[in-house]
């Protein structure tokens, strides 16, 4: 009976380590799983931070577009194209009879074609006789109101002979 206990109790213990054992492999394979479970699991949490910063970041740049183009609008009216530069000549002799003076303009082979970030130039020379009060005038008016011309001054000579006032300005009309 003594024997049938001793080798009852290692049949027992045998199979209590055995159930052991495989408990501690089976954790061992679960916890393995586990971790490279939880380590996808952050890895799409990642991936899916990414997106939405990404999504967030697209939405504002299509909103800024959308705001964007309402500026392009109002610079396309603003700035002409380098084949309607042709046309300020016309504009600036009807412009000189509402200020009683007389002007002489011819464009300079000055020309640096536009980009997509920056509007082009194109030089220009320009002689205006007549009073003084009248010349000043309309060099500040043409300079800050022309409708449809962006344009500024270099360099403006100004001599006076009596009554007669004459500005010999160089410049350049911005075009897009």
């Amino acid at each position: 009976m003594k024997d049938d206990f001793n080798r009852y109790l290692w049949i027992n213990f045998g199979i209590l380590f055995g159930v052991i054992v495989i408990a501690v492999v089976a954790l061992y394979l679960f916890t393995g799983d586990i971790i490279s479970r939880s380590n996808a699991i952050l890895a799409d949490r990642a991936l899916i931070a990414r997106q939405n910063a990404s999504l967030a970041a697209f939405a504002e740049i299509k909103n800024d577009s959308a705001e964007a183009a309402k500026y392009k609008t109002v610079m396309d009216k603003l700035l002409p194209t380098q084949s309607e530069i042709i046309n300020f000549q016309t504009w600036l002799q009807s412009f000189e009879a509402a200020y009683g003076v007389t002007t002489n303009f011819s464009f300079t082979a000055n020309i640096v074609p536009s980009t997509q970030t920056k509007p082009g130039t194109i030089g220009f020379s320009l002689t205006v006789q007549g009073s003084s009060s009248n010349v000043l005038s309309f060099l500040r008016d043409i300079e800050s109101q022309a409708p449809d011309y962006l344009l500024s001054f270099d360099s403006i000579n100004i001599s006076q002979n009596g009554e007669n006032t004459e500005a010999v300005a160089s410049g350049n009309i911005f075009f897009r």
